[in-house]
């Protein structure tokens, strides 16, 4: 790498961390939420997740790039964040499936990135001050901090953003198509679910077919009456999925939930899907701090009386006060264990049969202790 590769990476308030550029270089600058991820493995699977959308992610684990780069750990067709910031680049991978390294991959995907930066005092900037807007920026000869400063702060926040109107289903429904051929799935006993896409991951369909059903999925966020091939008794259940921005503003969105969970029939809402079904519910969602980025939450489910430690990457949360204003007698509630924000709901009457949670039981990366949400989704049918 060149050493005269300087780059910057440059917070709203003025803020500075320097290092060297890697990937698309040729960029020159890039914005975004800046938020940290503390998982320790997956790095492929994070830059690929939708739901990063919008954001410069800085991974907190040291080491960014040992295992390379392979086609099997994509969690959609492509790289959907602003930026990667890492302490340290490794340039040469070791593992077998690999077939490119981190850094080409970057490029491929004409995404920016920073090494060399104290990850430590990035996060705890983040943590202390708050998710704000940043900028990855090539070291520029002739340009203040000032005016790099101006230029991040004319960036629009995360808060108001509708981040989900681009995902239209089709990726997924030819990711559904080719494992279904490859595992040679008898799909004739699996139960027929739509699911909106409001930036889902290959894994969440991965799961939804081993644990029985088929998915089709539909976008999120246009109004289901209008898209081709939709039909309510067409299908048994229903699935919200995961996705970047501010839930509060994807109106067709929620308008789509709550036509589908008025049917009765049974729905699954994750990540930005379980903030939308509360919204349809009458709940209202707010902004985090600094969010939730990783694969170590703790969640405490009354229900299942367990703690179990999850994946989320989430900036926004469901208001708990006001979902159990709005949820009927007997509805279940899980909570964070570190802040105690709202992490799922369940109503299940003569009504409703809703189950929804914040966190990802698909993981990817992340420990696998919630794969039991789609072993409980299959019980409602």
């Amino acid at each position: 790498m060149p050493e005269d590769n300087c780059g910057v990476l440059v917070f709203s308030d003025g803020t500075t961390f320097k290092g060297k550029l890697f990937g698309w270089v040729a960029k020159r600058e890039s914005f975004g939420e800046a938020v940290f991820q503390t998982a320790m493995s997956g790095y492929q699977e994070s830059l690929t997740d939708p739901s990063y959308r919008g954001q410069i992610v800085c991974f907190t684990y040291p080491s960014f790039g040992n295992y390379g780069v392979n086609q099997s750990d994509m969690e959609s067709k492509k790289i959907w964040l602003s930026g990667v910031v890492v302490r340290d680049l490794c340039e040469i991978p070791s593992n077998f499936s690999a077939t490119m390294t981190v850094d080409e991959f970057l490029k491929s995907q004409k995404t920016i990135a920073l090494t060399g930066v104290d990850t430590r005092a990035v996060v705890r900037k983040i943590r202390e001050g708050g998710a704000q807007t940043a900028g990855i920026f090539a070291c520029p000869e002739n340009t203040s901090t000032a005016e790099l400063v101006a230029k991040v702060k004319a960036q629009p926040s995360m808060d108001g953003q509708n981040l989900v109107k681009d995902f239209d289903g089709v990726d997924g429904n030819i990711f559904v198509k080719k494992y279904l051929t490859q595992n040679n799935v008898n799909t004739k006993s699996l139960i027929p679910i739509a699911v909106l896409d409001f930036g889902i991951k290959y894994n969440i369909l991965r799961e939804l077919i081993r644990a029985g059903f088929y998915p089709t999925v539909y976008a999120g966020d246009i109004a289901l009456g209008t898209q081709k091939g939709f039909s309510v008794d067409s299908y048994h259940g229903f699935f919200f999925s995961n996705g970047p921005g501010d839930p509060s503003v994807v109106q067709n969105g929620i308008k789509n939930i709550k036509m589908l969970m008025e049917t009765g029939k049974p729905c699954l809402g994750i990540c930005l899907g379980h903030q939308m079904l509360a919204l349809a519910l009458g709940a209202k969602t707010y902004k985090l701090k600094f969010g939730h980025h990783g694969g170590n939450q703790p969640v405490k489910t009354d229900y299942r009386k367990q703690v179990i430690i999850t994946s989320q990457n989430h900036g926004f949360a469901v208001d708990e006060a006001s979902l159990k204003k709005v949820t009927a007698a007997g509805a279940k509630f899980e909570v964070n264990a570190n802040d105690l924000s709202a992490e799922g709901f369940r109503v299940i009457n003569d009504r409703h049969k809703i189950m929804s949670v914040q966190y990802h039981p698909e993981a990817a990366p992340g420990p696998h202790d919630a794969a039991v949400v789609f072993k409980e989704f299959h019980a409602l049918f």
